[in-house]
């Protein structure tokens, strides 16, 4: 289904090759410690990704995982699904809000607001459907309209507590959206896939970058180690992580 959704976000031309991590536990979401070891086989894939030509990273994990090592360590636009929708979410609309499935991911959410300096537009409800992203992922293959209507009705109280644009984290409830033929406007307001969003802002950057407009590389924000850096970073920890 991610791929159904990049292939119809991306232009003519783009070319998206969609993969996975080999590993994954339940629970992971809820503890930045155990994200922490699971982010180690995403950097893995970024620098697989640069090796092999491709011309943008895109970090489909809704917590934007390896987003600020990313930048640092690839020469190629990454984009982070988390940043990507954030971003835009704030530039299409004054007040929005994030409907989701759990009450830890709406925590770190706002965490990642903070983090991102866009907290002033954002309406923190939280807008929360009694699922897991498990039991989401479980019924995507069978009758899900129950559960759509479930996200649909939590949207529609932020819509009236006054928010404009919807972003619905994870990406998992857009594709309950895209079984009923997808959602962009819920009682008005803007709702946003976060797969397309961060497909266009894939294009667009490097768009941007062919132009000689790129991440900044001063230190501390996208600051770029050297060859030689990274060639001592992969020796000393190469046996710790398997870096190749």
């Amino acid at each position: 289904m991610i791929e159904e959704q990049c292939a119809a976000a991306a232009r003519h031309g783009t070319e998206v090759y969609v993969t996975g991590v080999p590993l994954m536990m339940k629970g992971t979401d809820q503890f930045k410690s155990i994200m922490y070891f699971n982010n180690v086989q995403n950097l893995k894939n970024m620098l697989r990704a640069q090796k092999e030509g491709y011309d943008a990273y895109v970090i489909a994990c809704s917590f934007d995982e390896g987003f600020s090592e990313g930048r640092e360590m690839l020469d190629i636009p990454v984009v982070g699904l988390a940043h990507a929708n954030l971003s835009m979410a704030a530039m299409l609309g004054e007040q929005w809000a994030i409907v989701t499935c759990q009450q830890c991911i709406a925590e770190r959410y706002r965490q990642m607001i903070v983090n991102y300096g866009l907290e002033a537009k954002y309406l923190n409800g939280p807008y929360i459907a009694p699922f897991s992203e498990w039991d989401i992922a479980e019924n995507l293959g069978g009758d899900t309209s129950e559960m759509s209507a479930q996200f649909k009705q939590v949207g529609r109280k932020a819509v009236a507590d006054g928010a404009s644009v919807i972003v619905p984290i994870p990406s998992l409830i857009s594709q309950l959206f895209q079984k009923e033929g997808g959602l962009t406007k819920l009682d008005g307001a803007t709702v946003l896939n976060p797969i397309t969003v961060s497909i266009k802002m894939a294009e667009f950057l490097v768009d941007l970058k062919s132009l000689g407009i790129e991440v900044s590389r001063t230190l501390q924000v996208g600051g770029s180690p050297s060859v030689e850096t990274m060639a001592e970073c992969f020796e000393t920890y190469g046996n710790l992580i398997n870096f190749e």
